[in-house]
């Protein structure tokens, strides 16, 4: 019943209708959802509380008490007629008590254990975070032949409030519906901006500019669907509501029932939102088709939240081998979310994930998944001989997705890596594997008998994989190597190769920044070095 409604039926029934309590006040109609100070005030100037359906009660000529009858038997429409020892005590979170039938009760969990569990307080049972209207309402729900009032007073907020109220109170599924028909009804067929007002949603933005950015055009639309176009308008998007703050659960819940095209428009947390598209079977990213077979998503600037909807729509690709998101800036949320998917997904067999800004220990856990799964991470072939990654940006975590890929290459002799910033620990790891596996990391050739890597800037993880390579130049002769800055464990790295190797004649390791340990770590190698006849090691001082 609307306000106007409610005002017309007092008014014919011979009443007098004020907006706020006044001293002349006798009885305060409150609706679900009304505020407890109002009832407080009202309750101290002497005035009679009722509910709506008293209220309805009384207008339509039935007495008070009939309209409680009614109220218990709408509640537990399937219990009999109620007995004093069949009612329950429950104190609420604003201090009122309020009576329920014990077959109601145990249609909410909670109080369901409480009963069956727990000690009551002088025969009350206290519920100190469930308001009394709550449970009234829930017990309302409970039947599913329930109709929701036509008032439109309650707002989104109240009735997303209700869901988490419902979920923490363990109520029927029937409930539930009730309450996430009553949400869809009000969310479906609205576009971004009205969505974004009526839920405060400011999505998986960091700043405002973003958000705005974000709503220029749906963030995802499922296979084969075509967003509706929204008509020109001069009027500013509405502003964003401050809402309070609902749990996970709780907004999942809230948009059971919202509908695809509503979900399109829809800007919300992308996990929550990923975790609906897999229950419903709903395509989320708009950038794959369940009947693809390779997907190129390279350097799209995509971002964590992409990378989440992206998962989600892996698990539903039944022919899709190879998916490249090289590039991107995916970061750990979204790795973590497309390694989830790599766990399930049955046939794909190469997920580029360089130069994604992973940290090492994301890039570990991708790299485990990856080779669990015999699938490839960093772009290569199994059946390449030779690849190159000279220069491109590559950062530790992604020295760890090669390095997992080196494992499953069985024809690969050649991997340049050269002059990117892998670090010292994984240049080292990379190296050990590529000893194992014969393969050369440096971009030299087994044939040359001269090599000169002047003044190219290289940095000790360079020296690493160099001399990592020497091990297999049985024909090199001269290595230059001088004014770049490998320093202590570039030198040492290089000190290492020459005990082993027994070809290299001359070499040029000038202006490199090596102190003291670099330097004796050479003059140690070359106790078991007896072909090294020249060694340039000497500084440059300005």
């Amino acid at each position: 019943m609307t306000r106007v409604d409610a005002t017309n039926a007092a008014e014919s029934a011979g009443a007098k209708v004020d907006p706020s309590v006044t001293e002349n006040t006798s009885i305060r109609v409150a609706g679900w959802g009304a505020g407890t100070e109002e009832d407080d005030d009202a309750k101290a100037k002497g005035v009679e509380i009722w509910t709506e359906d008293q209220f309805v009660a009384a207008a339509s000529g039935g007495k008070q008490k009939d309209a409680s009858s009614a109220e218990e038997q709408e509640e537990a429409p399937t219990a009999k007629e109620a007995k004093p020892d069949e009612q329950l005590r429950v104190r609420a979170r604003d201090g009122e008590e309020v009576m329920l039938s014990r077959d109601a009760a145990r249609l909410m969990g909670t109080l369901k254990d409480l009963m069956d569990l727990a000690t009551s307080e002088d025969g009350i049972y206290p519920t100190p975070t469930i308001m009394a209207s709550t449970f009234q309402m829930v017990c309302k729900l409970n039947d599913p032949d329930y109709t929701w009032p036509s008032s439109d007073e309650q707002s989104l907020s109240q009735l997303i409030q209700l869901i988490e109220d419902a979920l923490y109170l363990d109520a029927s599924k029937v409930a539930l519906k009730h309450i996430q028909r009553a949400i869809a009804s009000r969310l479906n067929g609205k576009c971004t901006p009205e969505l974004c007002a009526l839920l405060g949603a400011v999505g998986d933005f960091g700043s405002a500019d973003e958000h705005t950015a974000s709503i220029a055009e749906p963030a995802f639309a499922p296979e084969n669907f075509e967003a509706p176009q929204q008509p020109a308008s001069s009027t500013p998007s509405p502003a964003l509501l401050q809402q309070p703050s609902f749990s996970g659960d709780a907004m999942e819940a809230a948009l059971g029932l919202v509908d695809v095209a509503t979900l399109v428009e829809l800007k919300g947390p992308a996990m929550m939102l990923a975790k609906i598209g897999a229950e419903r079977g709903i395509m989320l990213s708009g950038i794959m088709l369940t009947d693809q077979k390779e997907a190129d998503l390279s350097c799209q600037d995509l971002q964590p939240a992409d990378a989440i909807l992206i998962a989600s729509d892996l698990k539903f690709m039944v022919v899709l081998t190879s998916v490249d998101l090289r590039a991107n800036s995916i970061g750990d949320d979204g790795a973590k979310a497309i390694a989830e998917a790599l766990k399930v997904n049955a046939v794909l067999k190469n997920c580029n994930l360089l130069k994604n800004r992973l940290d090492v220990e994301s890039a570990t856990m991708l790299a485990k998944i990856g080779r669990e799964r015999g699938i490839m991470l960093s772009g290569m072939k199994r059946d390449q001989r030779e690849v190159s990654f000279f220069k491109e940006g590559l950062q530790p975590a992604d020295a760890i997705l090669i390095g997992s890929d080196l494992q499953s290459m069985a024809v690969l002799k050649n991997c340049n890596l050269l002059k990117n910033n892998l670090g010292i620990q994984p240049a080292m790891m990379l190296a050990k594997i590529g000893a194992e596996k014969g393969i050369m990391l440096s971009g030299m050739k087994r044939d040359q008998t001269e090599v000169s890597f002047f003044n190219e800037g290289f940095q000790p993880a360079d020296a690493i994989l160099i001399a990592s390579d020497l091990k297999f130049m049985a024909v090199l002769t001269t290595l230059n190597l001088w004014s770049n800055s490998i320093g202590d464990e570039g030198a040492m790295a290089i000190a290492e190769a020459l005990k082993v190797n027994a070809v290299v004649t001359t070499l040029a390791l000038g202006n490199n920044n090596i102190g003291n340990d670099g330097a004796k770590a050479i003059a140690e190698a070359l106790k078991v070095n007896v072909v090294l006849t020249k060694l340039v090691l000497w500084e440059e001082r300005n």
